[in-house]
């Protein structure tokens, strides 16, 4: 399969794997990754394909202004042990390039064929369904966040799916992090 259309079946694949309270992500592609992200586009999960490395990375990147980058991070630090617990030994907690920070861990790059794809469906699905709630109970007041309405994805003329949306909701937060919202 080729690199482009690997990518474009990933978000459907990681959907079909997620429970309904998840499956409503947003997803965009670049050259050679897709990010799935739920509120914050700056907060997103990432399959990006490293040739020159021969893997594949994976994870969930926080890609905010630096303050919130490192916020996140710290909480997801304090947390190791629920995401260790969740997602295994090998994801990496840390700090990355121009004031980013990530969990995400390698996975060889291989054929690009029907297995990798559900592999990484799968792995994907487990940040996700490991995370996500952590981000969401973790996410500071001041960040934005906004959550598309769930509904069925719709098809194109093609018969690919895709979600859509034109509204947004806000997220309701847990009661630990249940303090208003107020932009700076």
């Amino acid at each position: 399969m080729q690199p482009r259309e690997f990518l474009r079946r990933l978000p459907g694949a990681v959907q079909a794997k997620l429970p309904a309270d998840l499956a409503g992500c947003s997803s965009g592609f670049g050259f050679s990754l897709v990010q799935l992200w739920y509120g914050n586009r700056a907060l997103h999960y990432e399959a990006w394909l490293r040739h020159r490395q021969d893997v594949i990375e994976i994870g969930l990147h926080f890609e905010a202004d630096p303050l919130t980058n490192m916020r996140l991070l710290a909480a997801f630090r304090a947390r190791e042990r629920v995401v260790r617990k969740g997602l295994g030994d090998g994801t990496h907690i840390e700090e990355w390039d121009r004031g980013w920070t990530r969990l995400w861990e390698p996975v060889s790059l291989g054929t690009l064929d029907g297995a990798l794809l559900e592999h990484l469906a799968s792995r994907l699905a487990r940040y996700i369904t490991t995370c996500e709630p952590l981000l969401r109970e973790e996410l500071p007041a001041d960040v934005p966040w906004e959550l598309r309405p769930l509904r069925a994805p719709s098809r194109t003329p093609r018969g690919r799916t895709r979600s859509s949306a034109s509204t947004t909701r806000t997220l309701a937060r847990s009661p630990r992090s249940a303090r208003p919202r107020e932009r700076p």
